[in-house]
């Protein structure tokens, strides 16, 4: 069983910015969640090995974030049961690899100048899109 979600090594910075000194999100969780859905809707999953300090599994438990998981698994998989306790491995991978494909395209996009504002401009440009940022913001809603 999976007890954690790994974090890039090479996004370390990267994330300590988003979260510790620009405060753009809360927690690493959310830049994760924020990433993972960015790399599913730009198709750019990127596996990697080395991690800095993994987050405990435990902190992804809302439904949103199970829900986010789950979407992105069964979306990439075309396999329902990827999300089953004994998959569960596979489904983390796989969200741990779009996030970090999502955390590669916003240090490239929105790595330079203001972050806020180049943020807020992406996902004002992702959400017309119509892709898949804008259908879990729908069911987030539900």
């Amino acid at each position: 069983m999976v007890d954690r979600v790994r974090r890039p090594e090479k996004f370390k910075e990267f994330l300590t910015e988003l979260t510790k000194e620009k405060e753009i999100f809360a927690t690493y969780k959310d830049a994760l969640v924020f990433a993972a859905c960015l790399g599913f809707n730009r198709n750019k999953r990127v596996p990697f090995e080395k991690t800095s300090e993994p987050i405990n599994i435990q902190i992804f438990r809302d439904s949103f974030d199970e829900m986010v998981m789950n979407v992105l698994a069964i979306a990439e998989t075309d396999q329902p049961f990827v999300i089953a306790k004994d998959q569960e491995a596979e489904k983390i991978r796989i969200f741990e690899e779009y996030a970090c494909g999502g955390l590669e395209i916003m240090q490239n996009e929105i790595g330079h100048g203001s972050l806020d504002d180049n943020l807020l401009i992406m996902i004002l440009e992702e959400e017309g899109s119509g892709k898949i940022l804008g259908e879990i913001k729908g069911l987030a809603n539900l």
